[in-house]
């Protein structure tokens, strides 16, 4: 199956790099100071029919549960450090 879809294209370049980059955007924008619209094009993609994105988002999230179990485990461990800093102090009345 083909779609077509409208691509714009932007030439960006920040201050401190010393060429720029052009960017295909799926949608328009403003101009800024780093980014200038280039022009737009339609272009035609081939998508095979079966195309299904099933498996593509149960990775998506697998790497989203990973992350969250990551973040979780270093926060706990972090917190686990202050509460042994503070039980290490010596308590005296």
């Amino acid at each position: 199956m083909k779609i077509k879809t409208t691509i714009y294209v932007y030439f960006q370049k920040y201050d401190w790099q010393d060429a720029g980059i052009y960017l295909v955007m799926a949608y328009k924008h403003n101009d800024d100071e780093n980014q200038t619209f280039v022009g737009e094009r339609e272009i035609e993609i081939e998508v095979p029919d079966s195309y299904d994105p099933t498996a593509q988002k149960i990775a998506a999230l697998e790497a989203q549960k990973q992350k969250a179990m990551s973040d979780y485990n270093d926060t706990v461990k972090e917190i686990n450090d202050r509460i042994s800093k503070l039980q290490a102090l010596e308590y005296t009345v």
